[in-house]
Order: structure tokens, then sequence, then C-alpha cells
């Protein structure tokens, strides 16, 4: 059997006495000369000046591990802070070493690590999203980062991130109003108690790359990382190239030896154009798609006009915590944060067709023809901030050990579209033979302005009832306020409402190592009409909120201190908006359905032996709607939910040959309708990751060169995910992203003098940037 190619190699050499932490500091790139050369000239030419007076932020200090080591044992976004093995909670951690060794750069790379997670109409060149156990979230409620509400509707990067916690199922403890999915927290990297700098030099093989820089220094007390990419975009589908920047610096220091403050600042721009996802085909001329397209060009672009334009967003975003020890027995802690996200969308956009008897929506003619639209919103700002203060302390009452939590909080959305958006028919193309058609940026439609508000209240209390036995009881109570109106003041609605979301949960430790635990809670979310007046007589209204709940049952066996299994049986219920059907447009009604969520998640995770890493999780959903306002929907699947999902990812360390390395990461899923007859079903899709690496450490440096094979796949493609009625082209066989990377460590092993004569990361960046823009031609 003749071997595929490698794909991509990279290599990376790490060294740092200074931030000796025990671990070795690791990142993977792909190798190439114009990589090779620049970094070895900056190498050569860069002298380093050490640092002196360190001093350990603790509570702050976190160290980075040879990829994968897979040993989180909690997580702040279940807000019970327990170690994850003993959290009545079915929570992940997607650490930046498990995203390093599987070269996820994207929010739809990394949940293929848990099969629980799902994206959502992720095409390239637009926003991102995710549904956890089969529930789309809400971009404006789901999403945290360090614990505060952020909306989601931004390019995201991880390159600044240390880790994404996931809590699955009902979240209204944690949130308040938000979808009854689960909750995303994206943890931020924080200064470490060392100094060093890497540089990342990465290219992929359709040609695009990037240079990260991670720099993290000691200025006396004050502790800094500052992270800057600067990365020339280069997509597989036809005209989809784009580029973008991240600058990303967070503080930390200590105000008395009781009070740490933290601060962290973000700025993310990105312009790439959106590559639409394509529709089933109308077969049978009842007016709605119901069969999938075949033999599809892999880089078919429908956004591929003369005129078209890319989209672009840049986001700002600035969050500040105290922390603080108040006395023997209460500590506090006081966070809050914005964030501003500027917005171009721009897209030929191909939605329904009217090139047949029975105009076809959704869906596409049985020819492939589908109408174009010239949709352009141009200057839109969505603005987002939160805010949260909360005291923890133990005590004691009728003999019972308790520790409590209350708090404060509230975090509100102001969305701020341009008065008018074009959104104009310009003519039909065919997705086996693309047509040319023109433009037509008239600005013709009214646009739909928004407000939230949530001002909250929150309290968990954890007593334990004996040596095996607790009782947790949360309780969090929302004052909500909501209005929209078209930006020309007309069809105002506004909405008020209080809501309160209740959460228990009992724990039984049956043995050393096994926790068995049974939880009930409601969470409470909203939804608001599409922006589309051509679609709905209420476009862009808000309803009411509505509230979900659910029942968990769970078990967690720690096999061994770094070896965890775990299982977890739900049951959801939800309430959906759904639409009128009159004799003009139909008019969107909130709770006019409903849907009940069951399912079965197993997940392995850890370190079963030195040389061998697993993550691996299988979930069983069966998703159904319980109550309609059309009868024939009761009893459907709901669509674009898969019914089985397999993730498995390893990693071994051969002992014989120290240094080498086998990784692989495999998903398969199974059962996703896509129409509400659910007649229409994706087939079985799978996708194979394998790479190897090598380590080896001369004279003080660590060495790491690696080789990834492209993945094999089989059946749909599952790079892309689409609403229920859409589908996309099968993606390319594409390889992860691979690196050079280099530690720039202090001269000696301890630091030495810092003064102003020390190299200050700031002053790397433009030079490192300039250099980046004259090998790649990034940013002309």
């Amino acid at each position: 059997m003749k071997m595929p190619k490698p794909h991509g190699a990279y290599l990376a050499l790490l060294h740092s006495p200074a931030v000796d932490l025990g671990t070795s500091m690791a990142t993977h790139f792909k190798l190439t000369p114009t990589a090779i050369a620049s970094a070895l000239a900056l190498l050569l030419c860069t002298s380093v000046q050490a640092q002196q007076n360190t001093t350990a932020l603790a509570g702050v200090t976190v160290t980075s591990k040879v990829a994968p080591v897979l040993d989180a044992d909690s997580a702040d976004v279940g807000g019970l802070g327990a170690p994850l093995w003993k959290t009545p909670q079915a929570v992940t951690v997607l650490g930046a070493d498990i995203l390093a060794a599987t070269g996820a750069t994207t929010l739809s790379q990394a949940i293929k690590l848990d099969a629980s997670l799902a994206d959502s109409y992720n095409t390239a060149g637009y926003i991102e999203n995710m549904s956890i156990r089969g529930f789309l979230l809400d971009p404006k409620s789901n999403y945290l980062r360090n614990g505060l509400a952020i909306s989601s509707y931004a390019p995201l990067a991880l390159e600044n991130k240390e880790r994404v916690e996931v809590l699955k199922g009902v979240s209204g403890l944690q949130s308040g109003v938000s979808s009854p999915g689960g909750l995303v927290n994206f943890v931020t990297k924080v200064p470490l108690s060392g100094n060093f700098h890497t540089v990342n030099l990465d290219s992929d093989s359709q040609g695009g790359a990037k240079l990260h820089l991670d720099s993290n220094s000691q200025w006396g007390p004050l502790g800094v990382r500052f992270n800057g990419v600067a990365e020339n975009l280069q997509s597989h589908f036809n005209q989809a190239s784009g580029k973008r920047e991240l600058l990303s610096l967070a503080l930390s220091g200590r105000l008395s030896p009781d009070t740490l403050v933290t601060a962290d600042l973000e700025y993310h721009h990105k312009r790439q154009p959106s590559v639409p996802g394509l529709g089933l085909l109308d077969t049978n001329a009842d007016g709605l798609g119901d069969t999938l397209p075949s033999r599809i060009n892999p880089r078919l672009n429908l956004n591929d006009q003369a005129w078209s334009l890319p989209f672009e967003a840049t986001t700002t975003a600035l969050q500040v915590t105290v922390k603080s020890r108040l006395d023997s027995q209460w500590t506090a802690q006081m966070s809050m944060g914005a964030q501003r996200t500027l917005i171009d969308d721009r897209i030929a956009f191909p939605d329904g067709c009217s090139n047949a008897p029975n105009y076809v929506y959704p869906g596409l003619c049985a020819n492939g023809d589908v109408d174009v639209y010239d949709f352009r919103s141009e200057g839109e700002q969505r603005t987002s901030w939160s805010w949260e203060a909360r005291a923890s302390r133990e005590l004691h009452a009728l003999g019972i050990r308790h520790q409590i939590t209350i708090g404060v909080g509230g975090h509100g959305s102001q969305d701020d579209l341009p008065a008018l958006q074009a959104y104009n028919y310009v003519g039909s193309t065919n997705i086996f033979a693309p047509t040319v058609v023109p433009a037509d940026p008239s600005l013709t439609e009214l646009n739909t302005n928004s407000r939230q508000r949530a001002t909250e209240g929150f309290a968990t209390m954890t007593s334990v009832l004996s040596e095996t036995v607790q009782a947790v009881v949360g309780f969090r109570t929302t004052s909500l306020a909501r209005n929209s109106a078209r930006s020309d003041g007309s069809r105002a609605v506004s909405l008020q409402q209080n809501v309160s979301t209740p959460w228990l949960a009992a724990t039984w430790q049956a043995a050393p190592e096994s926790f068995v635990y049974a939880s009930w809670g409601q969470g409470v979310e909203l939804e608001s009409v599409p922006n589309r007046p051509s679609r709905y007589t209420n476009f862009g209204e808000t309803l009411p909120a509505l509230k979900s709940e659910q029942l968990e049952l769970g078990w967690k066996w720690l096999i061994q201190p770094r070896y965890t299994l775990s299982t977890a049986i739900f049951s959801i219920d939800r309430p959906y908006a759904d639409d009128l059907l009159g004799a003009g447009l139909p008019t969107r009604i909130a709770g006019a359905k409903a849907a009940r969520h069951r399912g079965l998640e197993l997940a392995l995770s850890g370190k079963p032996s030195p040389a061998l890493s697993v993550q691996s999780t299988l979930s069983w959903l069966d998703a159904r709607f319980t109550s309609a306002l059309d009868p024939a929907l009761v009893g459907q699947r709901v669509t674009n939910v898969p019914k089985t999902k397999a993730s498995v990812f390893t990693d071994y360390k051969f002992s014989h040959l120290p240094g080498l390395s086998l990784h692989g990461l495999l998903v398969v899923e199974d059962g996703k309708t896509a129409t509400a007859d659910g007649a229409t079903v994706l087939p079985l899709a799978w996708q194979l990751d394998t790479g190897f690496a090598y380590a080896h450490r001369i004279s003080g440096t660590t060495v790491r060169i690696g080789v990834k094979h492209p993945p094999s796949r089989g059946a749909v493609s599952i790079c892309l995910r689409p609403p229920p009625e859409r589908s996309a082209p099968a993606c390319p066989w594409t390889c992860k992203p691979l690196a050079l990377c280099w530690i720039l460590p202090s001269p000696s092993g301890t630091p030495q003098s810092r003064g102003w004569k020390s190299w200050p990361s700031f002053w790397l960046w433009p030079i490192l940037l300039a250099m980046w823009q004259k090998f790649t031609g990034a940013g002309r």
C-alpha cells in the first residue's frame, strides 16, 4: 500500500531557563523556506536583555505544557469551584495543549474534540457559532470571556486563549438568559512568573501564512503578557482570500498581599469574503428543497462576483478584575468588561429560486438554479458590556458545613445598524455552472435596531451533609428589558420581564474515586425575528422570554489521578418560536412549538499511562418536536442534529525512542436530518487526521520536528455545518497549521537587571510585522 505524502512539517526550538517551570513550552508550526529564512535571520540578529527582580504572582501563574497533557482539573464556567471530577455538571475543557496538538485554530476545528458540540453554518469568512446537545447557542448570551458575557457576533481569535471551557446543558444559574445548550467560556492567557518571547511562523498548503508573537515579561511587580498576530488568509474556496490582525495585552499585579488586579485588552480585525452555503434541490416541484446536490466543485463560491466585497469586522475588548481576601473567611471578586464590534457585512447572497413553476424556499431549483441578492449592511455597530461582583465564604450552621456564594451582575447589548441596507434581487446563477450577475447596491430596506439589558442577583450554597453526600442549591433572578425598532422609528416593540432560574443538585461519593450526581435546573432565553422584511411580517421584533428545563444524571470515575471516565444522561425541554402562516407573509410567534432533547454522553479523558494521552467522547441524542402549529411536525426529529457522534483523539509517545509521538483525531457522525419531515438524512460522515512529532533536547534547547498527513474523509464533508435547509460543498483536504517556533530566553539562567535597557515585547512587534509584510506580502 502506497503511503500518502506528508502534508506538512514543523520544527520548534524550545529553550528558556528563565521559565523553567518543570515543563517545556511547545508550539506547532509549518516549516517553509520563507519561514526558516526569516526566523533564522531574526534569531541571529536579536539580542535579548534579561530582566530581574521576578516576583511570582500567586493566583495567576500558569505553566505551559508539552502538548498534549490533558490534565485540566477545574473550570470556571460551572461556577461551583469544585474539581472537574467532583462537579455535578457535564464540563469539557479544551486546553491550549490539545488545541496545539490537533492544529485547531478556529472554533469549528476546536469543537471537533467533543461529540456533544457541533458548528452551525461556519462558512469561510463569516461569524462562527456552535450548538451543544443539539441547541444552537445565542451569540449574545451563551458566550463568556473570562467569566463575563460577550457577543460572539465577531470573528474569534484563539492565539491568546489559554483554554476553552464548555458547560453542557441548561445554564440559567450561571448566566440567567441563555440558550439551553450550555455555555462557552474563553479563558485568555495571563502573565507567567518568568520571562520569554515566543516567535511563531506559520503557513499552510493553500499558501496562507501567519506570524504570532507571544511575549511574557515582568516589570517589577507587574506581569505583562502580549500576543500579536498578523495572518494572510488563503482559502481553498475561489476568491476567498483575506487577512487578519490580533493585538492582545494582559496585565496583572498586586495592590497588596491580599488584592490582585488583572486587566485584559484585545484588538482583532478580520477582512475576508464570505462563502455562502448551498441549499437542497427541489426535485418534486413542491417549492421546498428536498434532495442533496451532488458533483459540487469543492472550490465553489457563489459569492465570486466581480462586484463582491469582503465581510469585515473590527473588535475591541477590555476587561478588568479585582480579587481580594477581605478577611479570614470572606473572599470577593469584582469584574467588568466591554466589547465593541464594527462590521461591514457584504455578500452576493444565494437564496431561494424563482426559476420554477412554484417559488422554491428554502432550497434551490431542481437544476441547481438559485436567486442572487446583492446584500450590503455597512457600518454596523454592535456593543456589549457586563459586570459582576461576588463574595464567598465557608460557614457552619446546624452542624453542617456550607460553602456559600452571593453576587450581583448585569449585562447588556446594543445593535446600531445603518438606516438602510441593500437586499436586492440581481438575477440567478447555478451551482453547477455559475454565471455573472450585475450589482445593485441601492439602499432600499430598513434595518432594525435593538437594545437589551439584564440585571441579576444570584446565590449558591454547597452543603456537606456527610462525608459522602453533598447538596447544591442555586438561584438566579433576572430583570430583563429589551426593545427594538425599525431604523425610522416605526414598529417599536419593548419588553420588560422578571424571571427566576433555580438549580438543584445532589451528589454521592460512592467510593474514593467514584462520584454520582443528579441535577435539575431551568433556563430562560430570548428570540428575535430575523431582520428579513421580505420573509416576516414582524421582522426584527423581540419576542417574550421562554423557559427551558433540564434533568440530568451523571457518574464520574477517577480511574487514576490524571484519567477520568464520565457519563451523563439528560432530558431538556425547550419552547421555540414558530411561524403562523396566513394569506401573506408568516408571523413568528413565541412559544408556538416545543422540542425535547434526550441523550447519553460518554467521555474518557486524560493519561492512562505516561506514554498515552486520550480525549474521547461519544454522544447519542434523540431530539424531537413535542408540539407545533403544524401537527405534521410533532414527533419529527429536529433538523441539523446528529443522532450519534463520536470523537476520539489519542497521542502515543514511544518508549523505545524517547521524544517520538504519534497522534490522530477521528470524528464520526450519523443520523442528521436535513428536512422537517425527516425524508432527507445526511449519510454517515467521518474524518481522520493523523501525524507524528519528534522532540530532542540538545544543549538545553528542545528541538521538535513533526509531520502531518492530510485528513481522510468519507461520505459528506463535515467541514461546514449549515442551517437545516442549507448544505455546503465538500471541503478538499487541507493541512492543519504547523509552524516554526522559538522561545527567546534570557541569556542566563536567572533574570538580570531590567531597567529600561530591557527588550520590551512592544518594540519587537513592529519589527516582526514589517518583516512579515516584506516576506509574504501580507497587508497588501
